[in-house]
């Protein structure tokens, strides 16, 4: 058995900032820490109980797929849901949610990457 990757380091391809004139930080990357089951469960609870369900029901239809993953994925754009993502990422790599809110729109990705990169498996899961 491998050992379980618990931490990712997200090299920022532009600097975040954080703080005011007096105490403005910088960030140039950002470590991630191994999501733990409260993250999980904040993020389960934010997405809804049939968010799941409702990207399954997607990849097994092809033509009316891509309206249930666009109702799935609508969820992810309440100011809510929005906010608490930032707060969940913003714990997992021990800064403020200003970094993450500042974060360029490429290094977010490159955020949503590394948090899903720490299960490798769970894509091959839903590929079946």
């Amino acid at each position: 058995m491998t050992t379980p990757k618990l931490t990712e380091t997200i090299t920022l391809t532009v600097p975040a900032e954080e703080g005011g004139d007096t105490d403005r930080k910088s960030h140039s990357s950002l470590t991630m820490r191994r999501p733990r089951a409260r993250h999980i469960k904040r993020v389960v609870v934010l997405l809804g109980a049939d968010f799941l369900e409702k990207l399954l029901a997607a990849a097994e239809q092809s033509p009316g797929g891509n309206v249930a993953a666009g109702e799935a994925l609508a969820r992810l754009t309440t100011p809510e849901c929005l906010d608490g993502l930032t707060e969940i990422l913003a714990d997992l790599c021990g800064v403020s949610p200003a970094v993450i809110d500042d974060l360029d729109p490429v290094d977010l990705f490159k955020a949503g990457q590394a948090m899903f990169g720490f299960f490798p498996d769970l894509g091959t899961a839903f590929s079946n």
